[in-house]
C-alpha cells in the first residue's frame, strides 16, 4: 500500500513540474475567444443573435495563455459600436487593432474570424389607433351589439425596431377572448402583441365596453314611391314593391306597418330611360339596429 502511494504522489509530482515548465516555454494556439459589443441598448434592437466568440491564432508563453483563456474570469473583447443601426458588419481589419489593444502579451498571429455579421435595428416609438374586429366579435346567436364599442384608452404606442414599426399601419385591430357573449361587455382586455419578443405596448391593457341586446327580425314588404318621373308618360314598375327585414331589440318588442318606412324611386337618379335604383328614405331611426335589402335595379315600361 506504501509503495502505491509513493508512486501516486512520484506521478503528480512530475506532471505538475512538467506543466510549470510547459507554462514558462512559448506556444501557439488557436482559441475561440469571448467578444461583447458594447452600445446603447435603451436605443437599440438586436434582431438576430450577436456572435459571442472570435477565432485568432495566438503565439505567447504558457502562463499569459492560460491567463487569457482557461482562467473562469476571462474579459471578453469589448467593441463599442456608437451608432449600432448603420453597421452591418465587421471585417478583420477592422477587429484586428481592437484585439491587438485588449489582448496585450499574446502575440496575434491571424483572425481566422474573417467577417462578424450584425443585424441591429434603431428602436423608435410610434402611437397607434385601438379598434375591436367587430365583424369577428363572438356574439350569442339572437343577440346583437346594440352600442359603439368604447375603448379606453382608444391609442397606445407601440415601440421596437424601426423597419416593422413603419410597415405597421395606423390602426391596430385586436379581438376580445370571449365567447358567445350574450349580455353587456365591459372588461379590461391584455392587447395579443405581435412579436411579442421585440415589440411593446404602453400601456399593454385597455377596457372594452359595448351593449349586447337579444334582438327579433320582422319581415315587412313596402310599395315603392315615384319621384320626378314625367307626368305625361304612364309608366308600369316590373316590381313595385321591396320585401326588406328589420331588426330590433327584443325588449323593444315592435312590429312596424309599411307606412313607418319610405322607398322612393327617383327618375332623376335613374341610370337609363327606363333603370332606377331604390333608395330608402324613411324608417323608425330611433328603434332600428339593422334594415337590410336588396337595393337592386327597378326596371319600368312606358305605356302610349
Amino acid at each position: 500500500m506504501k509503495d502505491w502511494k509513493v508512486v501516486v504522489l512520484s506521478i503528480l509530482v512530475a506532471s505538475t513540474f512538467w506543466f510549470f515548465r510547459a507554462l514558462n516555454k512559448d506556444h501557439s494556439a488557436l482559441i475561440s475567444y469571448p467578444i461583447e459589443f458594447v452600445f446603447d441598448k435603451d436605443q437599440a434592437v438586436v434582431m438576430s443573435p450577436l456572435p459571442d466568440v472570435i477565432k485568432i491564432d495566438i503565439n505567447s508563453r504558457g502562463w499569459n495563455i492560460f491567463r487569457r483563456t482557461l482562467l473562469f474570469s476571462i474579459e471578453p473583447l469589448r467593441v463599442e459600436l456608437e451608432n449600432p443601426s448603420e453597421v452591418l458588419f465587421l471585417t478583420r481589419s477592422f477587429l484586428t487593432p481592437i484585439i491587438e489593444e485588449q489582448l496585450q502579451g499574446l502575440k496575434i498571429n491571424y483572425i481566422l474570424t474573417d467577417t462578424l455579421y450584425l443585424n441591429i435595428e434603431r428602436k423608435v416609438s410610434k402611437e397607434i389607433n385601438l379598434k375591436v374586429d367587430s365583424l369577428n366579435l363572438s356574439i350569442e346567436n339572437g343577440h346583437r351589439v346594440t352600442s359603439p364599442i368604447l375603448i379606453e384608452p382608444n391609442s397606445v404606442t407601440l415601440t421596437g425596431p424601426e423597419s416593422i414599426i413603419n410597415s405597421l399601419e395606423s390602426d391596430y385591430y385586436f379581438l376580445p377572448k370571449e365567447r358567445n357573449i350574450d349580455e353587456n361587455f365591459s372588461r379590461p382586455i391584455k392587447i395579443p402583441i405581435i412579436f411579442e419578443n421585440i415589440l411593446s405596448f404602453s400601456p399593454n391593457e385597455v377596457r372594452v365596453s359595448f351593449k349586447v341586446s337579444e334582438v327579433s327580425n320582422f319581415t315587412i314588404t313596402v310599395p315603392i314611391e315615384l319621384k320626378n318621373f314625367p307626368p305625361n308618360r304612364p309608366i308600369q314598375l316590373l316590381d313595385s314593391a321591396i320585401t326588406l327585414v328589420y331588426i330590433v331589440e327584443k325588449s323593444v318588442g315592435a312590429r312596424f306597418l309599411p307606412d313607418d318606412f319610405q322607398i322612393v324611386l327617383d327618375y332623376e337618379l335613374r341610370q337609363s330611360d327606363t333603370v332606377a335604383i331604390p333608395i330608402l328614405k324613411k324608417y323608425p331611426l330611433d328603434t332600428m339596429i339593422q334594415i337590410i335589402f336588396d337595393p337592386g335595379e327597378i326596371q319600368w315600361t312606358y305605356h302610349d
